[in-house]
């Protein structure tokens, strides 16, 4: 109690300097901007899976090809890929503290990183290969 008596300062400046707060703003913003992006993003997707259920790889990789279904693939996979790193590092900093929370974001950006990566490679892979039109007419 003789604690609370010493201590003039008011409820806020208490509070100021702990915890994440200096970016929380920015965080929760780019978690709600991913999440508006990945919501018809992630309706094309679904509807693009039922409609290329049961076809062959052949047919499949025709279709990541084009440039008009590439295109929103590869950002349905960086946007997921980034937001499922803000929602880790949000776990991260409610769970954990000091050096272990540093690692353990590092570790999520890493993970989530290798993964925007292999799935940016992949699609580039995916438009290198794919067939070129006959051009003889």
């Amino acid at each position: 109690m003789a604690n609370h008596i010493t201590d003039m300062r008011t409820p806020l400046a208490r509070a100021k300097g702990r915890g994440g707060l200096s970016d929380g703003v920015e965080h929760w913003e780019a978690e709600r901007i991913g999440a508006v992006l990945l919501g018809p993003l992630s309706l094309w997707a679904a509807v693009q899976i039922l409609r290329l259920a049961g076809r062959d790889r052949q047919t499949i990789l025709a279709w990541a090809a084009k440039p008009h279904n590439a295109a929103p693939l590869a950002g349905l996979i960086l946007l997921a890929a980034r937001h499922m790193q803000l929602g880790l590092e949000v776990v991260a900093t409610d769970y954990s503290r000091g050096w272990r929370r540093t690692a353990i974001k590092l570790g999520i950006r890493f993970a989530c990183l290798l993964i925007a990566a292999y799935g940016g490679a992949s699609i580039v892979k995916i438009l290198q290969n794919r067939p070129q039109a006959d051009s003889r007419g």
